[in-house]
């Protein structure tokens, strides 16, 4: 059945305003339920807002109403309690659950996470205790799946995505630091030899391959990643040529970076992102995307070099425009002087 509504939990940031694009291109109307003030974009035709926490039945239960799908997209990150990222990644999804099941919205697209595909680790020193917020984080959207999957037995259809790192206008995340390098023409400094693969999405094909799903039949786990990609080292430098500001590449030798993210880790600092680690420890971190292109007939247009690009242009455009670039997070302080440090060291 064609969709003519969607809800969008945790809607109001980046993903749900380009979720919200996609499916208005296509005529389907958009309601969003998030805790945060409407954003200005959220105001056009076709688009409707609700404020709830996804925790609470009773303020969710009002948004179902005339919805044909829902798209959970509500979750709290690493950097939040522990507590908090248990009761919304795993609780949240739960009551999403149960309110698409009481109000016939049978159609349910969870927004997971690649990271459900590590294993998990313990602390070295605490016995049964996760190393990090982020192990944390792990296994509440390990178990946020679990949960999704088993109201399939209740006639909820559960589609699952496993998006890798997305980038693009809006959001620079991970890239604030070394984007900020590139754009003063400064050493831009990678953890490791960056040689190994790590695929990113453009945040606008992420949001068609959603919106497809979210209009078919098809159920279980869909992996969304550019098509076309190549070592870290070289998708920065192509991202370095294109911004033409005189920057250039500076390795940060293994062992030393190494030693510096597990000290953040050992320490509860919040930790750094996945392409940090996986530069610093030379691993590739790469997903098979053909069952969505196959299923779903989704071809990624742009490549992890063009993202990177989309996403620089749009943080510069930004600066020029308004003196400031807003990320969804701000680079946490902890993340500015390991990298100070590192400069220094390097001098």
């Amino acid at each position: 059945m064609p969709l003519q509504r969607v809800l969008v939990t945790g809607g109001a940031g980046f993903l749900g305003s380009h979720l919200t694009q996609s499916f208005r291109n296509q005529g389907v109307s958009v309601r969003i339920f998030d805790l945060a003030e409407r954003p200005d974009w959220a105001r056009g035709e076709g688009v409707e807002y609700v404020r709830g926490d996804v925790r609470d039945g009773e303020a969710l239960g009002t948004a179902f109403e005339g919805v044909d799908a829902v798209i959970h997209a509500a979750f709290a990150s690493p950097r939040q309690a522990p507590a908090v990222i248990e009761s919304v990644n795993v609780g949240g999804v739960l009551e999403t659950c149960r309110q698409a099941l009481a109000h016939g919205v049978l159609r349910f697209v969870l927004i997971s996470s690649t990271i459900v595909h590590k294993p998990p680790r313990v602390h070295p020193f605490f016995r049964n205790a996760p190393l990090t917020r982020l192990d944390i984080y792990r296994k509440s959207r390990t178990e946020a799946e679990r949960v999704a999957t088993e109201q399939g037995s209740a006639g909820l259809r559960v589609g699952i995505v496993r998006p890798k790192t997305f980038v693009g206008p809006g959001r620079i995340s991970a890239f604030t630091i070394l984007f900020e390098w590139i754009r003063l023409g400064k050493p831009v400094l990678l953890l490791g030899k960056a040689r190994s693969r790590y695929q990113l999405i453009e945040i606008r094909d992420m949001a068609e391959g959603i919106r497809l799903l979210a209009g078919s039949e098809a159920e279980g786990v869909f992996l969304f990643g550019a098509l076309n990609f190549g070592t870290m080292r070289e998708d920065l430098r192509s991202l370095l040529d294109h911004a033409q500001t005189g920057a250039r590449l500076r390795f940060v030798p293994e062992m030393v970076a190494r030693i510096g993210l597990r000290g953040m880790e050992l320490a509860g600092i919040v930790p750094a992102s996945e392409w940090h680690y996986m530069s610093a420890w030379g691993r590739d971190s790469i997903v098979d995307i053909s069952r969505a292109v196959e299923e779903l007939g989704w071809r990624p247009r742009w490549s992890n070099a063009e993202a990177l690009q989309n996403a620089y242009d749009w943080y510069v455009e930004s600066i020029r425009v308004s003196g400031t670039a807003k990320s969804v997070h701000p680079v946490p302080g902890s993340h500015r002087a390991f990298m100070k440090l590192i400069e220094t060291l390097l001098r």
